[in-house]
């Protein structure tokens, strides 16, 4: 298989995560090579996130190490909405997710070309749960397409990942096993990845529960009816993809829009 002129795509998304992209962003951007880009969304932070990239990572854009898409339309979080906006936007071959509390090193981007050869899709979990590795998984872009990405009828997050794992899975597909991670991801805690949700900090734990177990349950009741294929819509968002303003709507077209044509605000 011959390389297209980007063939890997490392995909994250961010909802006021800047406190770990400061740790991971410079250092992942470190360790690319020619045809391999990280596409960053920023899904309606409020902590600055979109300056500070424009203000230390603007020449990664002009050299098509980083391509950064801010959503402008309103948006509650989402994990699955989120993540496939990231993965819809790269441009590469073979794509493969990277929260915003991973790190990445040149072994694993030579580690993924192998696995992009084989046009196999690859995971790189350490085994542990609750690390933030599980989430590191990659596949051919047309894999991706194929199976409908994330489910997005899913509740804001928990499950997710286990989801897309276990339809791979049941398409008769093989996992490239990776080795573990070189560098641990920046630790969250229960309220840091329910902070968007405006959850009550005493009942953050048993809320995460719950939508944990609701996801996983809802995922197998799917995959039992309905197989491994999600023919829902995307979502659709307006936003800034590199400075400069499209619509990416449910059928994953890309158009330019003008500035004012949806108003100020609201959601799509």
């Amino acid at each position: 298989m011959n390389k297209p002129d980007i063939w890997l795509s490392f995909c994250t998304s961010s909802r006021n995560r800047l406190w770990q992209l400061k740790e991971t962003l410079g250092h992942n951007l470190s360790a690319l090579d020619a045809g391999v880009e990280i596409v960053l969304v920023d899904y309606g932070s409020t902590d600055g996130l979109s300056e500070w990239v424009w203000e230390n990572f603007r020449e990664f854009v002009g050299n098509s190490k980083l391509k950064f898409f801010e959503v402008k339309n309103e948006v509650p979080w989402n994990a699955s909405k989120a993540k496939n906006l990231a993965h819809r936007l790269a441009g590469g071959a073979y794509l493969f997710n990277l929260d915003a509390d991973n790190f990445i090193t040149s072994d694993d981007v030579g580690l993924l070309q192998k696995a992009f050869h084989a046009n196999h899709p690859s995971h790189q979990w350490s085994g542990v749960l609750g690390d933030g590795s599980f989430g590191r998984m990659g596949m051919p872009k047309d894999l991706y397409l194929k199976l409908g990405g994330y489910d997005e009828s899913l509740l804001p997050m928990g499950g997710q990942d286990v989801d897309l794992f276990n339809r791979i899975l049941a398409l008769g597909l093989r996992f490239v096993r990776l080795p573990e991670v070189a560098t641990a991801a920046v630790k969250n805690t229960v309220q840091d990845k329910l902070a968007e949700l405006n959850v009550a900090s005493d009942s953050a734990a048993s809320m995460y529960d719950l939508m944990n177990k609701f996801n996983i349950e809802t995922s197998k009741f799917r995959l039992r009816m309905e197989g491994p294929i999600r023919t829902d819509s995307f979502a659709t968002f307006r936003g800034l993809l590199n400075e400069k303003p499209v619509v990416i709507d449910g059928l994953n077209h890309i158009r330019p829009y003008e500035l004012t044509e949806f108003g100020q605000g609201g959601s799509m």
